[in-house]
């Protein structure tokens, strides 16, 4: 813990915040399934580590490991603890077999919405029992804020990235998110970010843990924000074919459509809730978009997948509104070649730096991949328009003409913000942002035009085309500004409005 608290104290001292991946939807393998009645772990039969979901009741056969040299035995804190000179209040529900569901797994659990999700074991890991209506629920929540209040004013850390969110009563997260504002007091409230990992590309699936289950009754926000599965999925089916064809970006227009605060067709409330957390935005403003990670869902960069579309995807990351969150070995474009495009695998869990090879820290920084994502950082807390939360849909590519194949370009900002125009282009060929009789309007979510008279659109040269790839033309359409913008293959480009 002292090693931890030094490391998060070095990371702050560099303009360094600390996100620590915590879970409250189970434990480890920390009891076995007593199948055959011998009161002994017999740890090569499987239904000893797994047994079938029971519906109805509960497996009466749980008992604790007790085995220390895997670190399988009864969870821990079991009672208040004193760390690091700090007092860690306990109920020991974590501790108490009664917490959990005892109720096993089944194969489609993982990807239920019936319940079974909730209550189901997560392989071997043994989920909590977290229903609102259990005897220990309150035990459980406080004894959770107690652990995760000492991370957060003991150790520093700066928020925490909540995992297996759905496999949770949505009520657990209502009781959980409140207590732990109200026990850190406001002012820590306010420094600390909640995001939950959703496995689901679902915006109504994703966006309904930003509201209570008490809702529209209690109006504050639950978990403060996603990881933006949408996003990633759409990215991954436009960019990540593994050869040089390249699918629609129109599941990107969707997810940044998600976003809205008007709440969709035929619905009573946004995606995502609106109502500002205590640090004054809303969930929607802090949307973490990422198109990779540890999971089954793996690196973007896998067998077929070339460096430009890699860098592509980070680009579309770093320029949406919300939180970007790139994997690391990203910022070098590090390719996983065990895993192809179309496939769920963990092989992408690489070793980035070897223990005798320091010298690659420096090689890395050099790398003109590393180089190329350290400019659009650069330029995304340069530029107002990419670092507020305005954004616009321009242009996707149409079955109507090839001129425009693989195209996708967006406007951030406003007229009255120095917008930036965001061009893609993932096709192997040239490209614009046109097809015969149609050029691309320029405009604001508010409809009201990005370009004045006499104003015109300059590339902000980028290390990856040092701004030469592209030839603008502008036309006045009725009054309002349109362009045919045309770049080169597989291409990312940013304009500026100037006199």
């Amino acid at each position: 813990m002292q090693h931890y608290k030094e490391l998060v104290a070095l990371a702050h001292s560099k303009g360094i915040k600390i996100v620590q991946d915590i879970v409250c939807n189970h434990a480890g393998p920390v009891f076995y399934y007593d199948s055959n009645d011998n009161d002994s772990f017999d740890r090569k039969q499987k239904d000893e580590w797994i047994q079938p979901y029971k519906p109805s009741g509960r497996y009466d056969s749980a008992k604790w490991m007790d085995l220390p040299k895997w670190n399988l035995q009864r969870t821990e804190p079991a009672a208040t603890q004193v760390i690091l000179g700090k007092k860690v209040p306990q109920n020991g529900s974590l501790a108490a077999i009664q917490s959990y569901g005892r109720k096993g797994m089944s194969p489609g659990s993982l990807g239920a919405a019936d319940g079974e999700e909730v209550m189901s074991d997560f392989f071997s890991l043994r989920a909590f029992d977290t229903a609102p209506e259990s005897k220990h629920f309150d035990a459980l929540v406080d004894d959770f804020v107690e652990v995760y209040a000492f991370y957060v004013e003991t150790i520093g850390v700066d928020g925490f990235r909540i995992d297996t969110v759905k496999h949770v009563h949505h009520e657990f997260w209502d009781a959980f998110t409140n207590r732990l504002r109200e026990r850190l007091g406001p002012e820590q409230a306010k420094e600390l970010i909640l995001f939950g990992e959703v496995y689901d590309g679902n915006p109504e699936a994703l966006g309904k843990y930003t509201y209570r289950s008490d809702w529209p009754a209690e109006k504050t926000p639950a978990i403060d924000s996603l990881l933006n599965f949408q996003f990633c999925y759409a990215v991954r089916r436009y960019l990540r074919t593994g050869d040089e064809t390249f699918g629609t970006a129109r599941g990107i227009e969707n997810a940044i459509r998600a976003l809205s605060p008007n709440p969709p067709h035929g619905r009573e409330r946004p995606y995502y809730n609106q109502t500002p957390g205590p640090d004054g935005l809303n969930a929607a403003q802090k949307i973490v978009n990422f198109v990779e990670n540890h999971d089954g869902i793996n690196r973007f960069r896998v067998r077929g997948v070339n460096e430009e579309r890699h860098f592509l995807a980070n680009a579309l990351t770093l320029t949406m509104p919300g939180i970007p969150c790139l994997y690391y070995g990203s910022e070098i474009a590090l390719q996983d070649t065990q895993a192809g495009p179309y496939e769920n695998a963990e092989t992408g869990r690489l070793t980035y730096i070897h223990h005798d090879n320091r010298a690659a820290l420096e090689r890395n920084q050099a790398n003109e991949h590393f180089q190329a994502i350290a400019e659009l950082i650069r330029l995304r807390k340069e530029l107002p328009a990419l670092n507020g939360f305005e954004i616009q849909p321009l242009w996707v590519d149409s079955p109507a003409s090839p001129m425009d194949d693989g195209i996708f370009a967006f406007a951030r900002g406003s007229k009255d913000s120095a917008p930036i125009i965001v061009v893609v282009n993932a096709s192997s060929e040239q490209a614009s942002t046109s097809i015969p009789g149609h050029r691309m309007p320029l405009i604001d979510a508010s409809g009201a035009p990005l370009l004045q008279s006499g104003e015109r659109l300059e590339a902000i040269p980028l290390l990856r085309n040092d701004g030469g790839t592209a030839t603008v033309k502008l036309v006045q359409d009725r009054g309002q500004p349109k362009a045919e913008i045309t770049v080169g293959p597989e291409s990312f480009h940013l304009f500026r409005v100037v006199q």
